[in-house]
């Protein structure tokens, strides 16, 4: 659902449902309003301050420790981004940021597995939240297209057009991708590099330290899990050891 990122931790979400009765044949991670209501209102009683890639750059990435941060982001950009993740970050004036694909519904599920059709936001839900202040768009290109898939031509065209196309149509610039499913290759690293991202967000590759590579930065899945689990994923050294777990499949292969 929505990856976090704070000290940063850095948390992921995909999909936002009214509740149980509404999860039709998704396929994608999700929580429900009550759900992720409760984790906005626990990440504000431990004193977790939300905050976004451009507040990450004028806070500093030397001085990332020096409060609980935490970015709540979630990929795709789905209606229910704006029915019911919005909604709450107003209530409880949190931020978060959201990646952006440029087709108008999940049409990479519907192809591949045959889930339900789900709308991405329109145009005008956007610019609202963008005028908020409490949300901030990055590219996740054109079509959701698989990096492990593609050849360099289509993943730069990816890449570039959809940072291009949102640019040009909200008036603003984007300065985080996150890779679509997750799946990183040097070639993608290189062309959101020459993009002019200063940001890349993963699923479950990078170490765990934000600085080791600012295009490669490991997010924590957060989604209907236990209060324990909840607690323990948006802990920093939660995200260390999932890395550390990663480095050592490398070296195995």
């Amino acid at each position: 659902i929505s990856e976090c990122l704070v000290g940063s931790e850095m948390c992921i979400r995909d999909r936002f449902k009214e509740d149980m009765n509404h999860v039709g044949n998704s396929i994608a991670t999700y929580v429900t309003r009550k759900q992720f209501e409760w984790h906005l209102r626990t990440l504000k009683f431990l004193g977790y301050e939300t905050i976004t890639f451009r507040d990450l750059e004028k806070i500093g990435l030397e001085n990332r420790f020096k409060k609980r941060y935490i970015i709540l982001t979630v990929d795709d950009g789905y209606q229910d981004n704006y029915e019911i993740l919005f909604p709450l970050l107003k209530k409880y004036q949190m931020k978060a940021v959201i990646y952006l694909v440029s087709d108008s519904y999940n049409r990479w599920d519907v192809e591949e597995y045959g889930v339900d059709k789900n709308p991405m936001m329109k145009e005008e839900q956007v610019r609202e939240m963008i005028e908020s202040g409490l949300v901030e768009f990055g590219g996740h290109t054109l079509h959701h297209c698989d990096f492990h898939v593609v050849n360099e031509e289509t993943a730069k065209r990816e890449i570039l057009e959809n940072k291009r196309e949102l640019e040009e149509k909200y008036r603003i610039s984007l300065s985080s991708f996150a890779y679509p499913y997750g799946h990183v290759t040097e070639t993608a690293k290189k062309i959101v590099k020459e993009a002019g991202y200063r940001f890349a967000v993963s699923t479950s590759t990078g170490t765990g330290i934000i600085t080791d590579d600012l295009y490669e930065m490991r997010r924590t899945s957060i989604d209907r899990t236990s209060v324990w689990r909840f607690l323990k994923r948006i802990s920093g050294r939660y995200s260390v050891y999932k890395g550390k777990k990663w480095m050592l499949s490398l070296i195995h292969i």
